[in-house]
């Protein structure tokens, strides 16, 4: 039976004014619909691993500096009538708004692979399991919907800039009012409120075995609980506003529905923290031989892998950027004899300089990958600073290569200053500032940072990411379509390998295809 409390909590109380007849009868469908729901036989459903745990512990810190990061810096309130936000507030606004959005859809991933089907996950500790990570997604992903709603509320401006489709953050239109909508729901509310009761009948005999694998769904269970009651009073200070503002978006026709398989796929593959993961990639192994035999020393590579935790937060289509270096055979034969090379790094070329200047790193350089096959690549992922194998770089679902405009010099510089790197941490902050841990981009953005009467360099402009200025690797290929056929141009098209999830392949791009592609939706089924 359902109680009272939950229903008060839920601001189901007495009315000052007789509620209508009407309107009650929907309410009691709605809670009986529910309460039917949750008596029926389970659904067949999933128990999470000690990695889904893990990653939603992560995703939770990234909201939560999302949301001190939204709360100390808020759009002005600006109506319509006023004008839009200036470049300025849009640009602060949407490197929060964008981060946003990628934590609201693995939330509703999360929320649906785990809490719907929670009474099908098996035996009790693993129902209460994915009640945990459940019930901590839908809680965390109400409460930083709140944030910007109410953000939305105050300001039809900012409204607006969240609204709209936002190209350079990966952004289609929609996302504002497919968010309201859900939040507004009151089935939203008390479904949250009745996974919450189950849940704490259940944490103390779970919590009293205390196994190590079972921390972070303690840690998770724990952020659910309490964000619980913060919501509940927040939502309950907003609700009619929020479904006058929701019904006026459905009636109005401006809803815009996701893919149903877009919010699934993208939990089946959070749980996997690693930059690459055992799942089957579009790009064929053959495509990534055919590749090695088009890029050269110094290009600058982008690469995407759908599914995965390190693209959330990122801006835009395009996550992660590594450098090209080639074989030590192949950096030889492209660098070493050209005459300015020489000038600067000896007789021996390029090669030799490193050979001598870092024999140890040379000599790791030298051996073969873990898969077998030679270093051709120099990137930083979650285990750091390192080089990797083109297989193990590039046979993921989308592929571009660049290069750079600039001489064999300024390439054999930038190869030269990014060996130095080998072996750093990776920052997990994305800040541009600190260079003893490095982000992906910020390996390519150091090596070709011009030095005054060294090195020409490539010019790429910062932008700011949750507060910390970054290069996102989008923004290589915006550059490179927005200055290209200009005199600025500073990249020229080698490739593009271009991923289909329909047939789970990957085509042969053009330049036109790449230098379009950072217009593409983050979270975007429809390259098919």
């Amino acid at each position: 039976m359902l109680s009272r409390a939950p229903l008060k909590r839920l601001g189901y109380r007495r009315a000052a004014h007789p509620v209508r007849p009407a309107v009650l009868t929907m309410r009691l469908l709605a809670m009986l619909a529910l309460v039917f729901a949750v008596g029926c036989a389970p659904e067949a459903g999933n128990a999470p691993t000690e990695a889904d745990g893990k990653a939603l512990a992560k995703l939770v810190q990234d909201v939560e500096t999302v949301h001190k990061l939204i709360l100390a810096n808020p759009p002005p309130n600006k109506k319509k009538s006023e004008g839009d936000l200036t470049a300025d507030q849009r640009s602060k606004l949407l490197s929060l708004w964008g981060p946003h959005v990628d934590h609201d859809l693995a939330l509703a991933s999360y929320q649906e692979r785990f809490l719907d089907t929670w009474r099908g996950a098996g035996e009790f500790d693993d129902q209460t399991r994915a009640l945990s990570v459940g019930v901590a997604a839908l809680a965390v992903r109400v409460s930083s919907n709140l944030d910007f709603l109410e953000i939305g509320l105050r300001s039809e401006a900012a409204e607006a800039a969240m609204e709209d489709a936002s190209p350079e953050y990966g952004l289609m239109s929609g996302h504002f009012h497919r968010i309201l909508i859900d939040t507004a729901k009151p089935h939203t509310q008390l479904k949250l409120q009745l996974a919450l009761e189950a849940l704490r009948r259940r944490l103390t005999e779970f919590r009293s075995k205390k196994r190590p694998k079972d921390a972070p769904f303690v840690v998770v269970s724990d952020k659910g609980l309490l964000l619980a009651e913060d919501v509940e009073r927040r939502y309950n200070s907003v609700a009619p506003r929020l479904m006058a503002r929701a019904m006026g978006k459905v009636t109005g026709g401006q809803l815009q529905t996701l893919s149903g398989a877009l919010v699934t796929n993208i939990a089946l593959w959070l749980g996997d923290t690693r930059l690459r993961g055992a799942r089957k990639s579009l790009i064929s192994a053959e495509q990534v031989e055919w590749l090695a035999t088009q890029a050269q020393p110094g290009d600058v590579i982008v690469e995407r892998r759908n599914w995965y935790l390190s693209n959330l937060g990122l801006p835009g289509f395009w996550p992660h950027a590594e450098l090209y270096i080639g074989t030590p055979a192949e950096m030889a034969a492209a660098l070493d004899k050209d005459p300015d090379v020489i000038k600067v790094f000896g007789a021996a070329g390029l090669t030799g300089w490193l050979q001598a200047k870092a024999p140890d790193t040379w000599a790791h350089y030298s051996e073969l990958a873990a898969d077998g096959k030679p270093h051709r690549i120099l990137e930083a992922i979650s285990d750091g600073v390192l080089f990797s194998s083109l297989n193990e770089a590039a046979q993921a679902d989308y592929v571009g290569v660049l290069r750079p405009r600039l001489s064999n010099l300024d390439r054999a510089q930038a190869i030269a200053k990014a060996f130095d790197q080998i072996g750093k941490p990776y920052d997990f902050d994305f800040d541009f500032l600190t260079l003893d841990l490095l982000v992906c981009s910020e390996v390519v953005y150091q090596a070709y940072l011009p030095e005054k009467a060294k090195q020409t360099g490539l010019l790429l402009p910062l932008t700011e990411v949750m507060g910390r200025k970054t290069l996102p690797p989008n923004d290589i290929i915006r550059t490179f379509d927005q200055q290209y056929g200009t005199a600025q141009q500073q990249f020229d098209f080698v490739a593009f390998l271009d991923g289909r999830e329909a047939t789970r392949s990957a085509i042969l791009g053009s330049e036109a295809d790449l230098r379009a592609s950072w217009r593409r939706p983050k979270w975007d089924l429809s390259q098919q």
